[in-house]
């Protein structure tokens, strides 16, 4: 069940400081292969000549592996936090993104549309510049409990392991509400899966 309410309350900004330290240390590594995976679902539109938008890119973990995977793979990796600050990020919001129209071939947004304060707005810039396809990969509020725990059981902090299913899964955009908002900025939907071991969507747009 969604809690639009926290949701607004919570998490509409990007991690600083201390709770930026303890995302990257103690959360992000719970993704596990994820990462892996997901760039073996976008291999054939990813390579030589390509650009790779990855929007709220945080700690930098998969905006790392994809220029590691793919040579020639132009990756521009965008973060709006001042804790995540480092050379070849650009700092800048997802409702304004200093990027040209139509300049990228693919962007990904991975747990990171739940972070941005006008989601609406955010979806329209990326609208203007991705010329091929919009991955939007987010914790799923309607996840069943057996991935909930899978990733819990990866976080470092006890509190956040309890804490993980009511008030951060339950806290995330659905699917439905992103779909709706990216049509409303243009893109079409491509298709919706859930993962099979975290309790993410993956949402393709074009």
């Amino acid at each position: 069940m969604y809690l639009p309410l926290l949701d607004r309350l919570l998490f509409r900004r990007p991690f600083e400081g201390e709770s930026a330290e303890r995302y990257a240390r103690g959360a992000r590594p719970a993704f596990g292969d994820l990462d892996d995976r997901l760039l073996d679902r976008l291999s054939d539109r990813l390579g030589a000549g390509r650009r790779l938008l990855d929007l709220g890119c945080g700690p930098g973990t998969f905006a790392r592996r994809a220029a590691a995977r793919f040579a020639g793979l132009s990756v521009v990796a965008i973060e709006p936090s001042r804790s995540y600050a480092r050379p070849g990020v650009v700092r800048a919001a997802g409702e304004a993104l200093p990027l040209a129209a139509r300049s990228i071939d693919v962007a990904i947004c991975l747990s990171s549309i739940r972070h941005v304060r006008d989601r609406a707005a955010t979806l329209r810039e990326l609208r203007r510049v991705v010329r091929g396809q919009l991955v939007i990969v987010e914790l799923d509020p309607a996840a069943d409990r057996r991935r909930i725990r899978a990733h819990a059981a990866g976080l470092a902090s006890p509190w956040l392991r309890q804490a993980f299913g009511p008030l951060v899964v339950r806290t995330a955009p659905p699917a439905e509400l992103i779909t709706s908002l990216a049509r409303a900025a243009g893109f079409a939907r491509r298709a919706l899966l859930g993962d099979v071991d975290q309790p993410v969507y993956i949402l393709e747009l074009e």
